[in-house]
């Protein structure tokens, strides 16, 4: 019975294992962009996380720029917000050192602080 059953299971696992297929590329951007769940083999899983968002960085011409006053910026590089708006969140401070143009500049409220230093120039339109 021993031999009959250990070929057996011998076969059975080299067709599972080759009957696998690995995500690939378009699985990968699939799951980007709808929400698409990856198949996964026994503890093999395709795990996105969160992808960090750097509110230190301009955001863009005619874009919202959201600065988290925990991520304690320092803004040296000029920014042109357009039409978009600046505003912050979070507890913390951000020093600005740079020109930015926005069209409406938010409060930093009780728990942040925003520092106007030497270089800095806020032009709201």
């Amino acid at each position: 019975m021993k031999k009959i059953i250990y070929p057996i299971i011998f076969l059975l696992y080299i067709v599972l294992a080759l009957g696998y297929t690995p995500p690939t590329y378009t699985d990968i951007d699939s799951v980007l962009d709808t929400g698409y769940t990856a198949p996964s083999y026994g503890s093999i899983d395709l795990v996105l996380d969160t992808v960090a968002v750097d509110t230190c960085t301009c955001a863009g011409l005619n874009q919202n720029w959201e600065i988290d006053m925990s991520d304690y910026c320092n803004i040296t590089i000029n920014c042109n917000l357009g039409t978009g708006k600046l505003s912050f969140t979070g507890t913390g401070e951000t020093r600005c050192n740079a020109t930015i143009d926005t069209s409406d500049l938010g409060d930093p409220g009780a728990t942040g602080v925003l520092f106007i230093q030497n270089n800095c120039l806020i032009n709201i339109d």
